[in-house]
């Protein structure tokens, strides 16, 4: 029960991204962003950049099992950092956002999902199970990405900056479990 509620809470923090974005590109006006089709690109991104680095994580685990571990933590932790001060400073959303249409579809989808290699990475070192990693971050993502659309034009513009701030949290704590 502790993993399904660890693994969910992890996707849930993976999730913010796609979520802030989502809500940034709604919040600035692009009505024409069919929601569907974006949630399950982002959703199917989210289990592919995974599924790469669970892999990756598992060759290293094999070679290396408790440097790994701590290994692991310090990406998390380093990228939950990434996230809180992306989330604070709103660096991403400042500038043009990403509109995900044509093309640009596909490169939302791989910069929102770019945090789900490392954590598979962390999570093939940590040997987790394939089938449940890779179905509740595409889940939580896709779920997440289509509410940041649905209602980013009617939420004010610094919330998606707090649910950044907040994924980060989860994952520098997950991290720092790892490490200590």
């Amino acid at each position: 029960m502790g993993g399904w509620m660890i693994l969910a809470t992890m996707a849930l923090a993976l999730s913010m991204d796609a979520f802030s974005m989502s809500l940034a590109v709604a919040m600035r006006g692009a009505e024409r962003v069919n929601k569907m089709l974006t949630s399950v690109i982002v959703g199917l991104f989210h289990m592919l950049m995974p599924f790469i680095g669970l892999y990756g994580g598992r060759l290293i685990a094999s070679s290396f099992e408790k440097v790994a571990i701590i290994t692991g933590g310090i990406l998390l932790f380093v990228i939950g950092l990434q996230m809180m001060w992306t989330g604070w400073n709103d660096s991403e959303h400042t500038g043009g956002v990403i509109i995900p249409r044509g093309a640009g579809l596909m490169f939302f989808a791989v910069l929102v999902s770019l945090d789900s290699f490392s954590i598979g990475i962390t999570l093939g070192i940590l040997n987790a199970s394939l089938i449940p990693v890779l179905l509740m971050f595409g889940l939580f993502s896709a779920f997440f990405t289509w509410i940041g659309l649905a209602l980013g034009n009617r939420l004010q513009h610094t919330l998606g900056r707090y649910g950044e701030i907040f994924g980060g949290v989860i994952l520098l704590s997950f991290g720092l479990k790892l490490i200590l």
